[in-house]
């Protein structure tokens, strides 16, 4: 088994600098802006609530296979990104979130390009996979851009939607025909799953390349 390398201090690359979860981090996520139905299950305006707070920072500064990180800009905290180390299909990314008022900056795209440029030297030789549901399109041209491709479609239950359609009207659901259905008794979401292997070029098209550093 691969050994999981120990959480750096900050990964810098691609004119963004990747940290781990802290109380200032935490404080400006808390006033980030939220997406709502149906990209609301990483709206993090829990994070104003001081107990649920706590209870999540200490949960993200756990020492297990799971590092977690935000992506800062001059210390400005824009999104964020996690890895799941330990994975059967491999370095499993998740969490991924840009908040509304940073969209259209490429942040999503080089948080990732500096998460796996770190782990390409850190975990060589392993792929990498994500999943992501099939209504979230500007998601894909990011992961398609940074050499993921689609190895499989399912169907899978996700909680935070499920709660959501069963207060939505009609409407909401005609606006996601193909992408949600109702099975077997519950709601399911369309995912893709996607594959990356190691070495795949990366299109982030934020200008000159930006010279990768890591701080241990």
């Amino acid at each position: 088994m691969t050994a999981v390398p120990s959480r750096p201090r900050e990964i810098a690359g691609y004119g963004l600098v990747l940290r781990p979860w802290d109380d200032g981090m935490v404080r400006q996520m808390a006033r980030w802006g939220e997406h709502g139905f149906p990209y609301h299950a990483f709206d993090l305006g829990f994070l104003r609530e001081r107990f649920r707070a706590e209870m999540t920072l200490r949960k993200m500064r756990e020492t297990d296979p799971h590092h977690h990180f935000v992506a800062c800009v001059d210390g400005r905290a824009v999104g964020r990104v996690s890895v799941n180390m330990r994975d059967p299909a491999g370095l499993y990314l998740w969490s991924v979130h840009v908040p509304p008022e940073y969209e259209g900056q490429g942040v999503c795209r080089r948080m990732i390009a500096a998460l796996i440029s770190w782990l390409e030297v850190e975990v060589p030789g392993v792929p990498f996979v994500l999943t992501t549901n099939t209504f979230a399109e500007h998601a894909h041209r990011a992961y398609a851009a940074l050499g993921f491709s689609v190895m499989d479609t399912r169907w899978q239950f996700d909680q935070e939607i499920a709660r959501e359609m069963w207060k939505r009207p009609e409407e909401a659901h005609r606006s996601l025909a193909g992408h949600v259905r109702f099975q077997n008794g519950r709601w399911e979401v369309r995912a893709y799953v996607m594959s990356r292997q190691p070495g795949a070029p990366m299109d982030v098209r934020v200008g000159a390349a930006v010279r990768e550093s890591v701080r241990l």
